[in-house]
């Protein structure tokens, strides 16, 4: 479970009770886990009013925040490849023009893909 964070100089020492049916209680128990956090800080967040999303949304977030920082690389690396085929083509350095173009292509297929992931999620 998410510990909440909370500032030092406000401890939290107020307790509230709530009574539920069985019903509720199993509903809300189901509902603070699909969260990810606490029953007390899933609680907190509904009484104050502040944005709970479930975990598997926050996961996806981390993951198209991570992905398009990786696809940012490789487009950096797409860069530099490209520089050095152009350098390597300039000198007439042929088989290594080649093999550059070659790595190039693979680079953007893969960013291609991520891409296409990051849209899916």
């Amino acid at each position: 479970m998410v510990k909440p964070s909370k500032i030092k100089d406000q401890p939290r020492k107020i307790r509230k009770y709530m009574y539920l049916t069985t019903e509720e209680a199993v509903r809300f128990e189901e509902t603070a886990a699909m969260s990810g956090l606490a029953e007390s800080v899933f609680l907190r967040r509904l009484a104050l009013a502040k944005e709970i999303r479930p975990k598997k949304a926050r996961q996806a977030q981390n993951l198209v925040f991570e992905l398009s920082k990786t696809m940012a690389e490789l487009n950096r690396v797409g860069n530099n490849l490209n520089q050095l085929a152009y350098q390597a083509n300039l000198k007439g350095y042929i088989q290594d023009v080649a093999n550059l173009e070659a790595y190039l292509s693979e680079l953007r297929l893969v960013v291609e893909e991520i891409g296409e992931t990051i849209k899916r999620v």
